[in-house]
């Protein structure tokens, strides 16, 4: 239900107005304080509040925050803070007249550590630059999100969010469309397959007449099952559409209001989609005063801030700031079914299977779309895919099992007369007598990269012995072993035979026994490379743009990507070597630590043995393969999960699946906030 309220507007402020020192801002930002509502262990005025809920597992440790009637000064130190020193990234942005003066709203995100997030934000566009800077924005290939148009003292102002690198090839943005035509505007372009992802209605020049602007999305097989309410100037109309539509169970994602310079009322419009389940609520035309109260209610009812809809109620000196929040509350099921859903029809996904765990519990598990096209069969939790170079950090635990055990050493010598595989022949190559067990975890062997010439998808008919015999006759290294960095199959593939030596058992064995039981994984295995070889219960693999998923020695890249899974077995993996305290670990908390510690090595961006990591605690490994991506994280507040598809996209002018898999898992992560309690790993 949304009415307006009737309570009379209060001032900006109490006392004395508030400006934000950088001690403020670094207190939010680091989670410190109340900063529920008005509660906060620092003077922030009527208008700050946190936009983020404590879910059953936990809240995220850097939560959203949502600010509003901030003078411009003040809202350029919260942008400074937020967006310019902690990461966070911009989900909206309003600017509106409150007494002849400006304000300005803003809801702000973390951003996640992981693929570009690109942004340019705006809050003071006249006008008559608009045009212009959308030409200049446009050309650097950015994209409008968020478009706000509002007046001041008779001149009209654009604040605007901009972004790149989206997995969105289509976009339509209109500007200065007149309110008599937009009805006419919005049903062209929706004929056209676009969804009309953003819409403001404001004064233009001289407060002559209304204009409104929109920012339009789509892609080739995009839903548009959506719907809008135009601009009502009946308070009683919109409400009884407004019903209507909640009635349906559809789910509005925009609501607008703004004055109507003829008559002098206050509009409403928004739009809606289908109904993904989650549970919504929103307000229309609430002055200051409730929209505090509201914030505080909802966020203890569980409910995020997703949209603050700030405009101007009334003209000039007589207008007060009025808004129409959306608040959204995102529990796991709902939010991972509709981004999953978008990220598998734009990049043209079959399958997919993810598990993610919080605090060494499975939280969610769920299987999409098809492991078979032919056969209809559907992915479930069950499904088992090939999992690439996640095979690597498998293949890390294992060697620091061994050497926790005595049985080797990440200083061993490799090859050569002191080697461990010094039976498979002398390197024509000295300098390969002087690489180490680390040299091969870390990627620094000095040579047989990952790239045109990679060993491993070489001489298909050699076995993994007989290719590292021919290796070490006919390639040279390209460095030092230890001074350069170089990501490597083929020394991963070489770690597997360092450990069938160490242990006198094929590796799958002796890492089934000792690193995969263990952790409780039993079904884990290596895979085939035919599709003749499928396993029971794996997915079928599909290539595009000409590749062939079962053109390639699978089974022959055991140790460096050779094994199926299920995403949930990744995981039962992956808690039992994270060094949180949450499961028990199958490696000593030392050996973990030393296994993921990074070279140091330029270029090597964070590369430890077996994992990637960054200075905030993540951990992370991709797994691409022809016909499959995969990915593998874990975080420093607790989060595991893994990722599985069964296909692959590589396209230079938009996202890859590589990329796109990635963002996915991060998107669920910081879009969900209500976690299940989950069960034991």
């Amino acid at each position: 239900m949304t009415d307006p309220s009737g309570r009379p507007e209060r001032p900006a402020h109490h006392e004395e107005p508030w400006i934000p020192t950088r001690r403020d801002f670094l207190v939010r930002a680091a989670g410190l304080g109340a900063f529920a509502g008005l509660a906060f262990d620092l003077p922030l005025g009527p208008y700050a509040a946190r936009a983020s809920v404590a879910g059953s597992a936990g809240a995220h440790a850097r939560p959203p925050v949502a600010l509003w009637n901030l003078t411009e000064p003040e809202y350029r130190a919260a942008f400074d803070g937020y967006f310019g020193r902690w990461g966070y990234r911009m989900a909206d942005v309003c600017g509106y007249e409150a007494g002849g003066q400006a304000r300005y709203a803003a809801i702000w995100e973390p951003a996640h550590p992981s693929g570009p997030d690109t942004q340019r934000c705006y809050h003071v566009i006249p006008f008559s630059d608009y045009p212009g800077h959308f030409d200049r924005l446009k050309g650097d290939g950015y994209r409008p999100v968020r478009v706000n148009g509002y007046s001041v003292a008779g001149q009209t102002f654009f604040a605007t969010i901009w972004e790149k690198d989206r997995p969105i090839p289509l976009w339509q943005a209109h500007h200065a469309v007149k309110l008599d035509e937009l009805y006419a505007h919005v049903s062209k372009i929706r004929k056209e397959g676009y969804v009309l992802v953003d819409l403001c209605g404001y004064s233009g020049p001289g407060l002559t007449e209304t204009l409104c602007d929109t920012v339009w999305e789509g892609w080739p097989g995009y839903d548009t099952s959506w719907w809008w309410i135009q601009p009502q100037v009946s308070e009683i109309n919109y409400q009884a559409q407004f019903d209507r539509m909640d009635k349906v169970h559809d789910r509005p994602t925009r609501v607008i209001g703004f004055t109507h310079l003829s008559h002098k009322h206050r509009m409403y419009a928004s739009t809606w989609v289908k109904s993904d389940g989650r549970l919504w609520a929103t307000r229309h035309g609430i002055d200051s005063g409730t929209m505090d109260n509201e914030v505080q209610q909802k966020r203890s009812a569980g409910y995020r801030l997703v949209s603050l809809g700030g405009f101007s109620a009334g003209l000039g000196k007589d207008a007060v700031p009025a808004f129409c929040p959306i608040w959204e509350k995102r529990e796991a099921g709902p939010v991972i079914t509709s981004l999953v859903a978008r990220f598998m029809r734009y990049h043209e996904v079959p399958g997919l299977s993810l598990a993610i765990a919080k605090d060494g519990r499975l939280v969610h598990a769920q299987g999409f779309g098809l492991a078979d096209k032919a056969s209809g069969e559907r992915v479930t939790t069950s499904t088992l895919f090939r999992t690439a170079s996640i095979a690597k950090t498998i293949t890390a635990a294992a060697v620091m099992k061994l050497a926790s055990e005595g049985k080797l050493s990440p200083i061993d010598l490799v090859f050569g007369s002191s080697g461990h595989l010094k039976d498979l022949g002398t390197p024509e190559d000295a300098r390969a007598e002087k690489i180490i067990v680390l040299h091969l975890l870390q990627h620094l062997a000095g040579g047989w990269a990952n790239d045109a010439n990679d060993p491993m998808y070489t001489n298909p008919s050699l076995g993994q012995n007989e290719l590292i015999s021919w290796v070490l006759k006919n390639r040279s290294l390209d460095n030092a072993p230890g001074t350069t960095f170089a990501y490597s199959n083929f020394g991963y593939c070489v770690l597997g035979r360092v450990i069938e030596k160490a242990t006198g058992k094929p590796y799958d064995a002796y890492v089934k026994e000792n690193i995969l039981a263990p952790s409780g994984v039993t079904g884990m295995q290596i895979a085939g490379n035919t599709q003749a070889d499928r396993r029971q219960g794996e997915a079928v693999y599909y290539g595009q743009a000409g590749e062939n998923p079962y053109d390639a020695q699978v089974a022959r890249m055991d140790a460096h990507g050779g094994w199926l899974a299920t995403a949930v077995d990744l995981l039962r993996f992956a808690v039992r070597v994270d060094g949180l305290p949450t499961r028990p670990d199958i490696l000593d908390r030392d050996w973990i630590a030393y296994m993921t510690k990074p070279s140091g090595l330029f270029g090597s961006n964070g590369c430890a043995s077996g994992w990637f990591t960054n200075t905030a605690g993540t951990w992370w490994h991709l797994g691409n393969l022809v016909g499959t991506e995969a990915v593998l994280v874990r975080t420093a507040d607790g989060f595991c999960w893994a990722a599985l598809i069964n296909t692959r996209r590589r396209d230079p002018v938009h996202q890859n699946t590589e990329t796109g898999l990635d963002n996915l898992m991060w998107a669920i992560r910081d879009q969900v906030d209500l976690w299940p309690q989950g069960q034991d790993l």
